[in-house]
């Protein structure tokens, strides 16, 4: 279950067993609302993932973007920057502060102007802009990770698929 679905789902459902339990027990509406905000802040520390696993994430579609980009998949190559870009605002979202790091801040000045370029690159089919781009982002991830004290971290352009069930050829 998304992180997303859930905040919609589980809230609904601790409402239902709240409300069932509520009639029960003789708690007044106030303790009930209390016990509630508490259910649901746990829920939501407990399916939201961490930075790290979305970082993971992050990791793999900036590698599947590449190939697909460099296999001229022009419509999977949009498919994916796509996909970073809204991984991004999830990450804004999530977690705007981590350890005492602006996360929020950095990551959107420092990838979304490359973000674009890749955009732009891609809508127009241009190899070499796209490949531009990619380096672009590259760069951008990496000063991030400076900035957030974690210049351990190096992105750069893959090697291989992480991906391996998936083609990155056209179909043509």
């Amino acid at each position: 279950m998304s992180a997303s679905r859930a905040k919609f789902l589980i809230p609904g459902a601790l409402l239902l067993t709240l409300g069932l339990t509520a009639c029960d027990s003789g708690m007044d509406e106030a303790a009930l609302e209390a016990r509630l905000g508490e259910m649901q802040a746990e829920l939501e520390d407990r399916f939201t993932p961490g930075l790290h696993t979305l970082m993971v994430d992050l990791g793999v579609r900036h590698a599947n973007l590449w190939f697909a980009g460099e296999a001229g998949n022009w419509p999977l190559a949009d498919y994916m920057v796509h996909e970073l870009e809204e991984l991004v605002e999830e990450i804004e979202e999530l977690h705007p502060m981590y350890r005492e790091i602006r996360v929020a801040e950095l990551i959107g000045e420092m990838t979304h102007p490359a973000i674009e370029d890749l955009e732009d690159a891609v809508d127009a089919g241009d190899l070499a802009a796209f490949q531009r781009a990619y380096d672009d982002l590259t760069v951008a991830c990496n000063a991030c990770h400076i900035a957030s004290d974690k210049a351990e971290l190096v992105i750069q352009r893959p090697t291989a698929p992480v991906s391996t069930n998936l083609r990155f050829t056209p179909e043509r």
